[in-house]
This record gives structure tokens, sequence and C-alpha cells, in this order.
């Protein structure tokens, strides 16, 4: 079970090219909470050369995306092996949840563990066109211009409604990407100094 009731989560979302991965782990390194990453969870689960495991990487390096409720499989068996640590002194979520689905399974798990009341947003502000000139530099294979499209217009399309859904629950905290990796993360941390308090 959860250490205490003050357990602290934090869920950071972004377009592609956003810097999530690096933030998270730059806020990790700062608060000594174990980051949940989905994509890696993903990744480890495709080395078993299992159906699903076979299944999973059919999707994945075909340009697809693992259905909710795989990604929801894995965040428990994640949960259940994290929680009992008493030296986790909190969890941060990097990219997930994604799709508004994936955030109401999110609050019913948080809510079974008695944490959903100590949860922060962190929503890094990008516009499509520094996106797309941040991941035209990174020049990875699958950064090529329509894979950058379909990834913007599916965040528009899928991630933005959770965005709204967490600033409806007014725990959602903006932040500027635009800036230096050094400043968003002092923009982070300034903005949630209260909450990790």
């Amino acid at each position: 079970m959860i250490p205490s009731k003050r357990f602290p989560i934090v869920i950071i979302l972004g377009k592609s090219g956003s810097g999530k991965g690096t933030q998270a782990k730059l806020l990790s390194d700062k608060t000594g909470f174990h980051i949940v990453s989905s994509g890696k969870l993903l990744r480890s689960r495709i080395k078993k050369k299992d159906f699903l495991g076979k299944k999973l990487r059919k999707i994945i390096y075909g340009g697809g995306l693992a259905p909710s409720p795989l990604i929801f499989h894995l965040w428990l068996h994640e949960f259940e092996r994290l929680l009992p640590q008493r030296k986790i002194k909190g969890l941060i979520f990097e990219g997930s949840p994604r799709k508004l689905y994936e955030a109401f399974l999110l609050d019913e798990v948080l809510e079974f563990y008695s944490a959903n009341k100590n949860m922060r947003v962190v929503h890094i502000q990008l516009s499509n066109k520094e996106a797309r000139k941040r991941l035209h530099k990174r020049g990875r294979v699958d950064d090529e211009l329509n894979e950058v499209n379909k990834r913007l217009r599916w965040f528009k399309i899928e991630v933005t409604p959770t965005v709204k859904h967490y600033r409806m629950e007014k725990i959602l905290v903006e932040v500027n990407g635009e800036q230096s990796v050094e400043k968003v993360h002092q923009e982070i941390m300034r903005k949630l100094k209260t909450f990790l308090m």
C-alpha cells in the first residue's frame, strides 16, 4: 500500500519534442521520485518472445499505439512492484496518461491507493512549429515529416482532452516548453514548490 496519504504523484504531458523524458529525469533527480514510463514498460515487455511481446513489437514498430487496457495492465504491475517499497517517495508518470480514457483509469487506480487527492499534472506547452523543428533536428528515423505531423494531430485529438480534464480538476500546471531545458526545469520546480513541500 501507499506509504502515506501525502504520497505525491506528478504527471508530465507534452507533444513529441517537448522534452518530457528529460524533465521527468531532472525532476526525479531533484525529488527522488520514481519515473513510470509507459514507453519504457512497453519496450521491456516486447523483449519477451511470447505472443503478447511479438504482437506489441509489430504494433509499436509499425507506428501504432498500444491499447489502453494493456497500458493499464502494465501500470498495475508496476504499482504492485513499487508501492510496497518504503523508499519510494513519489511517482512521476512520463507521457501518460495519453487518452482521456486512460486518465479515468489512472484516477481509479490512484483512488484505490488513496493517492488521487495528491497529484499535479505538468503540461509542457510547445507550438507545432517548434515541435517540428526539434524533431527534425533530432533526426530520428521515426521522426520523418509525415510521422511528426501524425503525432501532432494525434496529440490534438487524444491528449488535449486529457489536458482539459486535468485543468477542470484544478491540478494542471502549465509550463512554457520553448525555453532552455534548465529554464523549463526551474519553472516546473517553482510551480510545484508548494506541492512538493
